[in-house]
């Protein structure tokens, strides 16, 4: 039974650890609110990492969204870094915490608990990863490793493991610093988050940037020869390919960090990821979880997904501190709704992709389709447009819109979010394709590309007599 004067206790100072501590804290100043955080770092901006690589964000300071100080001062909470909690005893209504600097643990009772432990890379069972020079990237202590590595080495080569957002932004980052850069990537295609047919162009720019980009492509070993790193994987066509590298970046996706969870007898779902209600509480009484330790409700498959990203992280911890506090917030889901800039290109996907949309057509009338199309993003004539590559996926028989993605030179974030407005409206192509959009020479056309792309979709669909 909890203590009604117990306090509240969250496990983690990131994203949702910090916005649900802030906003308990906002809902009820008087409540006592305890962080337990076991690194030396909250509230950062992880995904400003590749871009203080790059030279254009000045230090790790300028990624931090509040400092240690201001949390405890000026919002009132008590964030204690350099504490790991090492169990939960749900009917005790306690944690064991472990505090890293003094080497002492200690039992903290809490009246409300919230799990915000996140996630953490998966380092696949590949030799030679555990060598000096090999790196992953997920925390900003992480970051701090790769920028004095990169700072005092001046590596002139690098391998990056994994062609996802973070291996291609990192390319990027690479790139800008004068290194010979390779990409390998075990799948047959770079950003498995959308459909291949798109990604052509971004490719062949990738080339064109010096990126030495290996699909395909199982890396089996990383060894020290001669005063370097060497990659050596294996192509599809099973050659061996061998690079030699001053350093490997890691980065093969992430995986939810739900042990502590689990081992405390709380449900799990898809991916290992805690399952939590539309209020954010798991299945045990008085414990919340949050961010991408979580799994959500995807609003077009209604069921639930694990899609780790930022956004739904700061919001779903929202919902947390605000429920902790005795409050009634309703998550409603999420899109999976996403951006990533690729050297001169932007790409963004919102709800499903006709893969994934394909996967589960038996949920939809008629079944799926999908239609692409390239539109400018600002009139022909108009210095600076650009071609805009739009694919649509729809039902079938309504024309509901399930997904959207996007690929340009030209910044195609808000058109994303259109989509995304869309999506969670439950709109149709007919309905969307009549949208009253802003239109200016330097801004757009007439027709905006998301609306072309709503009017061709609208000829796929095919109501189901009766």
């Amino acid at each position: 039974m909890a203590s009604p004067t117990a306090p509240v206790v969250i496990i983690g100072g990131d994203a949702a650890g910090m916005s649900a501590a802030s906003k308990a804290r906002r809902e009820d100043p008087s409540l006592p609110v305890i962080v337990f955080e076991q690194g030396p770092d909250i509230s950062y901006a992880a995904c400003g990492m590749p871009y203080w690589f790059e030279g254009l964000v000045q230090s790790d300071e300028m990624l931090r969204a509040l400092h240690l100080e201001d949390a405890r001062r000026k919002r009132g909470i008590d964030v204690r870094i350099h504490h790991r909690v090492t169990a939960i005893h749900p009917e005790a209504h306690t944690v064991e915490v472990q505090d890293l600097e003094r080497d002492r643990t200690f039992i903290q009772p809490y009246s409300k608990l919230l799990i915000a432990t996140g996630a953490s890379p998966v380092v696949p069972p590949i030799p030679g990863l555990d060598l000096p020079g090999v790196f992953t990237l997920r925390t900003l202590e992480d970051g701090r490793r790769i920028h004095r590595y990169l700072e005092s080495r001046r590596p002139r080569r690098g391998v990056i493991i994994g062609a996802g957002y973070i291996g291609l932004e990192m390319a990027e980052a690479f790139r800008s610093r004068g290194m010979e850069t390779w990409v390998l990537e075990l799948l047959p295609q770079i950003l498995p988050q959308m459909d291949p047919d798109l990604l052509a162009p971004v490719v062949d720019h990738l080339v064109e940037q010096g990126v030495h980009l290996h699909t395909s492509t199982r890396v089996t070993g990383v060894r020290q020869a001669n005063g370097a790193l060497q990659v050596v994987a294996l192509q599809e066509d099973g050659r061996s390919l061998t690079v030699a590298a001053d350093m490997v970046l890691v980065s093969t996706g992430i995986r939810p960090n739900s042990r502590l969870a689990a081992e405390a007898g709380l449900a799990l779902t898809v991916a290992n990821a805690i399952q939590v209600d539309e209020r954010m509480r798991t299945s045990a009484p008085d414990i919340y979880a949050a961010g991408d330790c979580v799994a959500y409700r995807h609003r077009v498959l209604d069921r639930e997904v694990w899609i780790p990203l930022a956004p739904s992280a700061n919001k779903s911890g929202r919902v947390a501190g605000e429920n902790m506090a005795g409050g009634h917030a309703i998550f409603p889901g999420i899109l999976g709704t996403a951006v990533v800039k690729v050297f001169d290109y932007s790409l963004a996907v919102t709800g499903l992709t006709e893969g994934q949309a394909q996967e589960h057509a038996e949920r939809f009338a008629g079944g799926v389709a999908a239609s692409t199309i390239t539109a400018p993003s600002k009139p022909a004539y108009y210095p600076g447009a650009q071609p805009v590559h739009v694919k649509v996926v729809i039902e079938r028989a309504t024309g509901r819109i399930l997904g959207a993605q996007l690929v340009s030179r030209s910044d195609v974030s808000k058109r994303a979010d259109i989509f995304a407005t869309a999506i969670t409206a439950g709109m149709t192509v007919a309905e969307f394709g009549l949208l009253d959009l802003t239109y200016a020479p330097p801004f757009a056309p007439v027709y905006d590309p998301v609306l072309v792309a709503a009017n061709v979709a609208a000829r796929h669909v095919q109501p189901v007599p009766g």
